[in-house]
């Protein structure tokens, strides 16, 4: 009675762990591009650009802090995700509200 208690434990952990291991990786962004439109001195706007695959993708950016005397940044924000076909952009403002990547969602 005992035996058939592990091996029925054992059996349900190996099809969880094929289940786990079967399951496909979430497919990422294809065809994707970025860069900077109309920057100036201070800042400028960023765009990032995806023709195809699935998932979704956004800009993970930084803030400084509010108090000018902390002189420190302020990190994980991160605008809203958007889908392969549409255009992504984040205004930044050097100094102040920087982009400091791009993640798939």
């Amino acid at each position: 009675m005992h035996i058939g208690k592990h091996a029925a434990v054992l059996a349900a952990s190996l099809l969880a762990a094929t289940t786990l291991f079967a399951t496909p990786a979430q497919a990422q962004p294809t065809g994707c591009s970025g860069g900077t439109l109309n920057p100036t001195g201070t800042g400028g706007t960023a765009w990032y650009y995806c023709s195809g695959g699935d998932g979704q993708y956004a800009f993970s950016y930084r803030v400084k802090h509010p108090n000018p005397q902390a002189d420190t940044w302020l990190y994980g924000y991160r605008t809203e995700c958007v889908s392969p076909g549409q255009l992504l952009q984040f205004n930044y403002v050097w100094g102040q509200r920087e982009v400091t990547g791009t993640v798939f969602c």
